[in-house]
């Protein structure tokens, strides 16, 4: 009898993983990523500019369904998308780097945090209210973007908090944190910049389409950069019955 019973939790107990470990990438998905970023961006334009339609042009459903330039869209929920991957894939990293007791693993959840305001901004379209603020404290005869002066201020704020971990990394995933970080708060307020001062100039047409669109694939561009600084720093490894996440110095 008890012979029999051993033989039952022999044949229960797991059996070790068998065959080499293999490092899991990300090239295709990345790939992938990027693709849909930039056709989004393409279509934006191109519908409108090929398709003459009712739907495809001044204001049509399908226009409004996929200009960058109108929120609560396609593009919108892309963008919302973007930023809160990276921000739960900060947290991820933070996480992991926190349980190795590794130095500065709290900068990882200070840059989720804000990836996290960001992606609720651009949900809730924060930064727009913030007209009020600086209509306040200037007055310009043709600028229409008040929100740019305040915006500044919050700039710097975002800046800081994703450079607190970018001075903590090492090789390719600190230049991928520089860069995004660049890249996006370039994007958001640079164009934006930009393009009031084509309006005060009475500019409507392509050129002025054309900074709306570099704006919002700038802004996706330093996202995705930043995503790829979080997962450069993570080692994951798939075995024959598990998958193991660790922490890597960038």
């Amino acid at each position: 009898m008890v012979a029999g019973t051993d033989q039952i939790s022999e044949r229960n107990t797991a059996r070790p993983d068998t065959g080499h470990p293999r490092a899991v990438r990300f090239q295709v998905l990345g790939w992938v990523v990027l693709g849909i970023t930039v056709a989004l961006n393409i279509a934006s334009m191109a519908v409108p500019a090929l398709i003459d339609s009712p739907l495809t042009r001044d204001r049509g459903e399908i226009q409004n369904y996929l200009d960058v330039f109108i929120e609560g869209n396609l593009p919108t929920w892309w963008s919302v998308a973007l930023l809160t991957t990276a921000a739960l894939t900060h947290a991820l990293v933070g996480a992991l780097a926190s349980a190795k007791q590794v130095r500065g693993a709290w900068a990882w959840f200070a840059s989720a945090a804000m990836l996290a305001l960001l992606s609720l901004d651009d949900h809730t379209q924060l930064h727009e209210r913030l007209d009020r603020i600086g209509n306040q404290l200037v007055t310009f005869e043709r600028f229409p973007f008040y929100w740019l002066i305040p915006g500044v201020a919050a700039g710097a704020v975002v800046a800081f908090a994703l450079l607190l971990l970018a001075v903590r990394l090492h090789g390719v995933a600190r230049w991928y944190m520089v860069a995004g970080c660049a890249l996006l708060l370039g994007s958001a307020l640079g164009m934006e910049a930009l393009q009031g001062l084509l309006i005060a100039k009475g500019e409507s047409g392509p050129i002025y389409v054309l900074t709306y669109h570099a704006e919002e694939l700038g802004e996706n561009l330093g996202v995705l950069l930043m995503l790829a600084a979080a997962i450069a720093s993570l080692a994951i490894t798939r075995h024959d019955h598990r998958v193991e996440l660790d922490h890597v110095q960038g």
